[in-house]
Parts: C-alpha cells; structure tokens; sequence
C-alpha cells in the first residue's frame, strides 16, 4: 500500500511571449504528437470492442476510494509549483487551476506572461514525493481526474506518458518505473495560445489543425491540474471495466478483464445484483500471459427492480469479482440505471414512453474556475433541475466522472461530447484521416467512459463546424461511424449544426436533427419560423432538437422588452421562441437554453470586459442569482396546443 509520506512540488511553466516564434516550445505548437503518444484505438476482443490507451485497456474512473482488493492513495493537497521564469516555489491546493491564483486578472489580454495566470499561455510542472511499500505481485498506475490542457508525466525521472483531453481523465501504468520509498512525480500541463498581438497591436485568433479546437473557444480554456489524482494499487488480474445495458427485460453486458503477469491465469468471474431475477451469475474465464478477455452476459431482470428516469431515478448495484486459485483476487462495483432511450419516428422515447428533452447548457465552473469539488458540481446541476430542466448540454468536451455520477443521481439527461468545437476545412480534413488524432481519440474516450451511464442519453458529437466545403460530410459520417464502432447502435447521435439548412449539415447522418438557433438576438427573428418549416421539409420523419438558444442580459438590469441586454428583453425573447416553436412539437423534440449561467469566456462579444469575463448569457449570473429569463423557462410547456 503507498502512503503519503512528504510533498513538494515543482511547477514550472515555459513562458510563451507573444514575440517570439509561437514553436520556442515544440509542446506548445500545432502537431498531433500527444495525441498519438496517448495510442487511443479501439481493438476487437473476443468479438467486443474495447478502447486501449497508452497500451491497456481503458478503466472505469468510478472509484473514489479503494475495497479489500485495490487499494487507491489520495494525491489531492498540497503540492509546489513555481512558474518557469521564476525561481521561488509556491504551495498549491490540487485540485487546481492557474486561474485560481490571486493575481490573476481576467481581462488583462496585454499582460500574458506569469505573472497574470489567468491570460498566461505556456507550459508549466508540478511535482511532488510519495512513499510506496510496493509488493512485487502487485499492479500500480497514476489515475488523474483531469489536466488541461497538454501534459507530460515523469515517475522517477522516466517519462510514463504524453496526454492532450481536455480534462478527460487518464490512467498510466508505473509498475516499473515505482520503487519502494520515496517516489517523484512530476506533470508538465501546458496551455496553448489562442490569440497573436500583431504589428499593429490588435490581438487575432490562432487557427490549429491538430487541436481540439482550431480558434478560441467561447469558454474559458482553464488550465492546470483540475481533477483528482491517485495512485492505485491492484492485482496482475484486474477487471479493468463492465458494461451494460437494458433491452426489455434482460439486462446485457461485457465484463473487460485484464491479465498484467507473466503467467497463465484460471478463474471465474461472479455477479451478483438484486436487479438480477436469478441474483447471480459466474462464467470461467482463462487468461493468457498479458492478455485481455471480454465475457458476455445476458440476464433476466427481476420485474420489480426499478427502472431509470429523471422523474424517478433508480440506481443498482451490481458487484463484479474474480475469483482464483481458490480466493477473490480483485473485485469492483458498478452502479447502474435500467433505461432505454431511443428514436421512434419524429420523437424521442425513454423506456417506451415519449418524452421532451427541456435542457439548458451547462459549463462547469465557478468564481475560482473549473477545478471544483463534487458539492460545486451538485449546486450547479441543482440550478438546472430548479430552473424545471430535465436535460443538460455539458459543454463541448467530456466533464469530471463526477458530473455523471451526481446526473444519475439527480435524474437529469446529458448529452455525450468530446471536442470538435468550430473545425474549419484542413481542421476536420486532418481530423477525419488520420485515427490517432485528437477528436478521434477524445471521441473512442468519451463513449467508453460514458456508455454505461444512465443520464448520457445523446451522442452530440461536434459544435458549429463548417458545413460549406468537401470535408464537411466525411467528417460527421466519421463521427458516427467512431461512435457506432463502440457502442453499436445504444443511443441516438446528433450534431450541433451552425445552421439547420444553409451550406450542407448533411443530417442523413444524425438520428436527431440537432442545430443551434439565436433568431432574435444574433439573427432576425423572423427566419424562425421559415427555418423549422424547411428543416422538418428537408428531414421528415426524424425528430428535432434545439441545441443552443438565448441572449444576454445583466443582472438587475431592467428595461422595454425591446431593450437589449436587460432581463425584460431576454425574457420576453424566450417566451416569444416558445410561442413558435411548441407549434413544431413533434418533430421538435428537445430545446436547449443557453445558458444555465454565467460563463466565462475570451470571446468580446460573450465575455464582458467590465465583469471580468463573465458572459451575461445565463438565466442565472455568475453567483447563482436568477434572472427574469429562469422564471419564464420554468414554466415553459412545450406541448402542442
């Protein structure tokens, strides 16, 4: 078992000025480097699918603490850091974020170097020591919660991996490179530059190829060591992930288990859940040398146990063991929802029954930025089932494991994204050919982490990209084509749109017809109208979802109804999209508010200079406060008359 023994820290950041050649650090230029370290693919075992990375296959990040046959040491708490540049260390608090650090100022675009962390782009390490009793047949790996937004993983002086996600978590193994006593570790994070000073000193956007994003995206890119990190110890036989799922009245499943010794290994798996008619279920299982197995599993469900729904949402339990040579050798548990979520005819059904997905859009963060604990993240979706919500839009990446978890928990709907924020043509031709790259890779991540959870109803697999060139329909049907490669057919997959009919959006593709609409603010609002009757024209059969819809306004701002940016405006916009479009019900079969609160953002025209980049998009500002807007969503029914 490894134990805290004495920290430190060292962060150091590689200073990016805006005057020298953006590559001074070959880590912060636009390449697919991290991506391909990261060796993200999808392998068919057993006649399963299964997503490898860094050459094991993926693990389940539900554990926050270790049982009888893991054992999982807490990294959270004070570590050092010190930016490069500067020669003191200073103590931090992982979690963490660069924005957290008093000096930080939001707004300040000419001060990008250290000393304001919020506006600093460039690379930066943290380290600390841990003592480890390690045992020879034992397992050991570095779990992170989350970093953002490159990063570069030492044990010991050897470098163990290579990352780029977004804040998707990662797992790499350190068997070799972990010695008994005293151990370093250290992170390098990184975070590339969106904007250029040019000559005439007026700042532009960057545009990348190889990156999750090819410009600035309308949100904070928070940088640092956002989520948890541990490090656990396990058996050379481990049950690395179970999958399931509901059809009528089975409940179906795949049990990844994963054999890290040098030797043959015998055994059998167990389960055993009161969802289960039978209660249990065994299987032999043999294990070759380095070797991962897939069993399947079909199992009558008992017709009392409680099915998945945000009116009602039941959880199960289902424990998974491994037993051999005559004892358990690892085990796990799985909370699981019984739910079934699908497309019949022009709308949306969960567990047979129709059903409207009444959402808002949801960024995680707060006053210190995105590295938050479990309760921020339960206040945040607390506003959502408030506001009369049952559906959330995270943003446009995948979120801390404990977003989903506590979305269970709640009963709200989720949609499932990784990246594709804006691609432009050589953005989605690179990320289209080539299978290691960043959205790939974010993509295999995020179904294989997010199958199994009840709230992720909805593949949403891009936002905004250029629907006016070639590369345009290769890229969506790769989408789903990623997407269906893992999860076979579970859930229905949309897009984002820019526009429901301009250009090519192409949404022969999509099972849901998905857009982003802002008729009345950014567009006039009279082509609303216009546009639904054409999308259902153009798409019949299929249903409809609004995926972004809203305005701005300032708390306590009060003014006419045409007034802009004053909460009589916003609200009165909302009701008057709500008059048309419940008109539209079916096919219309989700709406989407932007946003829930609040944001911040590097973009003028949503970041506001005077707050200190916060947006005024929310129908709650930045502290939780409602505006007009909360309380005429609340009451929106979006029933046909």
């Amino acid at each position: 078992m490894c134990k805290h023994f004495h920290m430190k820290f060292t962060f150091a950041i590689g200073l990016l000025l805006i005057q020298l050649p953006l590559a001074a650090d070959p880590d912060l230029g636009d390449h697919a480097s991290f991506a391909h370290a990261m060796k993200v693919e999808t392998r068919m075992v057993d006649g399963a699918p299964v997503v490898f990375q860094y050459g094991e296959a993926r693990p389940d990040f539900e554990a926050s603490e270790g049982n009888e046959w893991r054992s999982r040491t807490n990294l959270d708490g004070e570590w050092q850091f010190r930016f490069e540049g500067q020669k003191e260390e200073r103590v931090v608090q992982v979690p963490h974020n660069w924005e957290a650090m008093e000096e930080s100022k939001f707004w300040d675009q000419d001060d990008t170097t250290f000393e304001n962390p919020a506006r600093f782009n460039g690379a930066g390490h943290y380290r600390r020591v841990l003592f480890c009793d390690k045992k020879e047949d034992r397992r050991y790996r570095l779990e992170f919660g989350g970093v953002r937004e490159r990063a570069r993983v030492w044990v010991n002086g050897k470098e163990v991996a290579q990352h780029e996600g977004l804040g998707a978590s990662f797992s790499v193994e350190v068997t070799d490179e972990l010695v008994s006593g005293e151990n370093e570790v250290r992170v390098k994070v990184l975070r590339l530059a969106n904007h250029r000073k040019g000559e005439d000193g007026k700042w532009r956007e960057i545009e990348g190829i190889h990156t999750p994003y090819p410009k600035a995206p309308d949100y904070w890119p928070y940088a640092g060591m956002t989520g948890s990190v541990a490090l656990w110890e396990e058996s050379e036989v481990t049950i690395r992930k179970v999958q399931v799922r509901t059809e009528g009245n089975e409940l179906k499943g795949r049990v990844v288990i994963s054999n890290r010794s040098a030797k043959k290994q015998e055994g059998k798996i167990t389960l055993a859940s009161s969802a289960l008619a039978d209660g249990t279920f065994e299987r032999q299982v043999s294990l070759e040398p380095e070797s991962v197995r897939v069993l399947e599993f079909s199992e009558t469900l008992d017709s009392e146990a409680g099915r998945w729904s945000p009116a009602e949402p039941n959880l199960h339990q289902l424990q998974i063991r491994f037993h051999g040579a005559g004892e358990i050798a690892d085990g796990t548990e799985l909370r699981f929802g019984l739910r079934e979520f699908g497309v019949q005819g022009e709308q949306l059904v969960l567990n047979g029954e129709p059903i409207f997905l009444k959402g808002v859009a949801a960024y995680c963060e707060t006053e210190k930025g995105a590295a938050i604990s479990r309760e921020e993240h339960r206040e945040i979706l607390a506003l959502a089932k408030e506001a009369g919500a049952n559906f959330v839009r995270l943003p446009v990446r995948q979120c801390d494991p404990v977003v989903y978890q506590l979305a269970d928990e709640m009963g709200l709907m989720l949609t499932g994204e990784w990246g594709g924020f804006w691609y432009k043509e050589k953005s989605m031709d690179a990320q289209t050919r080539d299978p290691f790259s960043i959205f790939q890779s974010m993509g295999r991540v995020a179904v294989w982490d997010l199958m199994n959870r009840p709230s992720v109803v909805l593949w949403c697999t891009n936002n905004e990209c250029h629907q006016f060139c070639p590369e345009y329909e290769p890229f969506v049907k790769m989408n789903r084509s990623l997407v269906r490669e893992i999860d076979g057919g579970m859930l229905p997959v949309t897009w984002a749109a820019w526009h429901p009919h301009f250009g090519e959006p192409h949404f022969e593709w999509a099972d849901v017809v998905g857009f982003n609409e802002y008729r009345g603010a950014m567009d006039s609002f009279d082509d609303l109208e216009p546009d639904m009757k054409l999308v259902r024209e153009q798409n019949p059969g299929k249903p409809i979802i609004i995926m972004e819809n809203g305005s701005w306004a300032e708390l306590g701002r009060r003014g006419k109804k045409g007034q802009r940016g004053t909460e009589d405006w916003q609200a009165d916009l909302l009701r008057r999209q709500w008059e048309v479009l419940r008109q539209h019900t079916p096919p219309l079969a989700g709406y989407t508010f932007w946003t829930l609160k609040d944001y911040r953002s590097r973009k003028t025209y949503t970041g506001n200079r005077k707050a200190n980049g916060w947006s005024g998009m929310g129908m709650y500002s930045e502290g939780y406060e409602p505006k007009m807007a909360r309380d005429v969503f609340r009451e929106l029914d979006f029933t046909r008359e």
